[in-house]
């Protein structure tokens, strides 16, 4: 209920906050600007005065609400929901003293240039007044916020809920940064990458002046951003933050993704005129200058990011952790790969059916075919076989990346398309042939048909060669645990109720076959020359053992595991009583060398951020294929 009031607050808050802020926005505009005075005032001022009169009551009242619970009670000075609204408000305003920043340097470089103002990328339809006072009031009321943040540095306790938003500030601003410095490298690098004869015109110029405004612009904000981010790295919590190693694979694979497409557009031109299309000079350099322009960025992007995903790799202490961040690398990298090997291969045969049997063929079904091989293959080969050789080798390290989750999501993800595809292929396939058995055939039967015919070969292909991999990776992974369980003896030990023991040892055998279980009742003494592995009782024998028993615990340095249940005096709290299944799987992660980890439930928080970030990252990603998309269309 809490939970529920700080939203609801907070959230009335800042929409008020926006609504009395472009009020006031609004009204100083329409006070200040003289034509606007004379042209359109009654509707302006009409407008930014119902903003204004409607915001402030709502933003005072909401606002006082949320400042008086703070200050009555520590747990609402510290929520997650207070330090999301105090980022939120403090992004909302200083990223428009940015963007207005920016268009008045924007139109200023482009009058001393002597071209018109109007043309600017941002801020082309507003005037020096216009961003002036959104500067002067968004500035205003961030420098309050900015006091206010500070204020709850000083006086919250604890602290996790402000780092974990500063965190996300952090790299906003740095995203931000990073996406106005590759916009301006990218008008810039068309202009300078405009080779073709003849002038380029005042768009090209005013392009250029675009770009450098940007480019200045985003240098300026992701070098303070990222060296902020950089120098926090000092805190171990600020180091192993998933945040940031979420942000640095995203880059990284944007990067990648971005290249090879602009690389594949590049490799499709140059093929085509190697081929002997009849192309200009002007033509050649029109059609490259898009991808080249925004893939030079970006590959920039890929390095620089994709060495500091090597180096976070890098200095992970544990090995399984590096391994699986490697593994989730290069297994993203080959299905990228994989799908544009894929694709080119499927046209290519398309071509060569066409060329071989019917005599009719595109030269540019050719040349994009070649060119998906030619950027997509390298890089799966480059990532396959490595994942290959370390599923293939032999030991620890095989074995774990043979059970590797990321590796079966890999290959069954890969069986499925192969499968479904295949499926929608016969059928279309199918369909082609029966349509022409009832007397209706379609146009180009044999054409099409033969086609589908292919790439139906080509989908059982794909299919038969994971499936093959897959089961390989069993019976390797199989008989490697199999080893595993047998060396490791346990010892059950039974508190006399005649069905504890029982029922464990048959949740145990259901998780591992081959793993030797002893039952030995609590009170027995044990053996000299037994050498248990791990031992397993009950929580309230553990608590209270039988002498002989507390002796020979006391001396064993293996593991132990103490599985709660119903006891008489006792109160087992944040475990389930006599969860057998979970000390079985316990169990078998002690035999296979991995860390046991408790069932832990996840806060509605966790689960809250984590679609928020999958949204953000969807919205990011779209947006960055929506710009790549414009650049080489235009």
């Amino acid at each position: 209920m809490r939970t529920i009031r700080r939203l609801y607050f907070y959230a009335i808050a800042f929409v008020s906050l926006e609504v009395v802020l472009w009020g006031l926005i609004e009204l100083a505009r329409s006070a200040f600007v003289t034509e606007r005075v004379i042209t359109s005032s009654a509707d302006r001022l009409a407008q930014a005065l119902a903003l204004i009169l409607v915001g402030v009551p709502v933003f005072g009242f909401h606002w006082w609400m949320a400042q008086r619970d703070a200050a009555r009670d520590a747990d609402e000075h510290a929520s997650g929901v207070r330090a999301a609204f105090l980022y939120a408000a403090l992004l909302g305003t200083l990223i428009p003293v940015v963007q207005n920043f920016i268009a008045l340097a924007n139109r200023l470089l482009l009058g001393a240039a002597n071209m018109d103002a109007r043309m600017a990328f941002i801020g082309g339809a507003q005037t020096w007044s216009d961003n002036l006072i959104a500067l002067f009031m968004n500035a205003l009321v961030a420098a309050y916020f900015i006091t206010v943040v500070r204020g709850d540095w000083k006086g919250s306790q604890p602290k996790e809920s402000l780092a974990f938003v500063r965190r996300i500030y952090r790299y906003v601003w740095m995203l931000y940064g990073l996406i106005l410095l590759v916009a301006g490298m990218q008008q810039t690098l068309r202009v300078v990458l405009d080779l073709a004869p003849g002038p380029s015109g005042t768009l090209m110029r005013t392009a250029f002046v675009n770009g450098i405004t940007l480019l200045v612009a985003g240098a300026l904000i992701w070098f303070f951003a990222w060296k902020t981010i950089q120098d926090s790295l000092a805190e171990p919590e600020e180091r192993e933050s998933l945040l940031r190693l979420g942000i640095l694979y995203f880059l990284s694979l944007a990067g990648v993704l971005v290249v090879l497409t602009a690389a594949g557009i590049v490799v499709d031109t140059l093929l085509r005129l190697a081929f002997g299309q009849s192309m200009t000079l002007q033509q050649v350099f029109r059609d490259i200058n898009g991808p080249l322009s925004i893939g030079i960025p970006l590959a920039g992007v890929w390095a620089y990011y994709g060495h500091w995903l090597g180096r976070t790799m890098s200095e992970t202490p544990d090995t399984e952790r590096r391994a699986g961040m490697r593994r989730l690398y290069f297994y993203i990298l080959s299905a990228i790969g994989l799908s544009a090997a894929f694709s080119g291969l499927a046209a290519l045969v398309s071509f060569l059916l066409d060329r071989l049997l019917l005599g009719t063929a595109q030269l540019g079904t050719l040349t994009r075919s070649l060119a998906l091989l030619i950027t997509g293959l390298p890089l799966w080969l480059l990532t396959w076989r490595p994942m290959q050789a370390e599923a293939l080798a032999a030991g620890d390290a095989g074995d774990h990346a043979r059970r590797s989750i990321l590796r079966k999501i890999y290959l069954y993800l890969a069986l499925f398309v192969s499968v479904v595809g295949g499926m929608i292929t016969a059928v279309s396939l199918l369909y082609q042939l029966l349509r022409a058995l009832l007397g209706q055939p379609g146009y180009n039967l044999l054409e099409t048909a033969l086609d589908l015919a292919c790439l139906l070969l080509l989908f059982i292909g794909l299919g038969v060669y994971h499936g093959l991999t897959l089961g390989r990776d069993g019976k390797l992974a199989s008989a490697a645990l199999t080893a595993r369980h047998a060396a490791f003896p346990v010892i059950l030990f039974d508190p006399g109720d005649g069905t504890f023991a029982r029922d464990l040892a048959a949740a145990i055998q259901k998780q591992t076959p081959r793993l030797p279980v002893t039952i030995l009742p609590a009170g027995q003494p044990v053996a000299k020359d037994a050498a248990p592995q791990a031992v397993l009782l009950p929580a309230d024998v553990a608590l209270d053992p039988p002498e002989s028993l507390r002796r020979w615990l006391s001396k064993y340095n293996g593991s132990r595991l103490a599985v709660p249940r119903a006891a008489g005096g006792w109160v087992l709290t944040g475990a389930p009583q006599s969860d057998f299944n979970q000390a079985a799987l316990a169990l078998r992660h002690l035999a296979e060398g991995h860390e046991v980890r408790q069932k832990t439930g996840t806060s509605a928080w966790m689960i809250v951020v984590y679609i928020a970030a999958g949204l953000f990252g969807c919205q990011m990603l779209l947006g960055l294929l929506s710009m790549v998309m414009s650049f080489l269309l235009n």
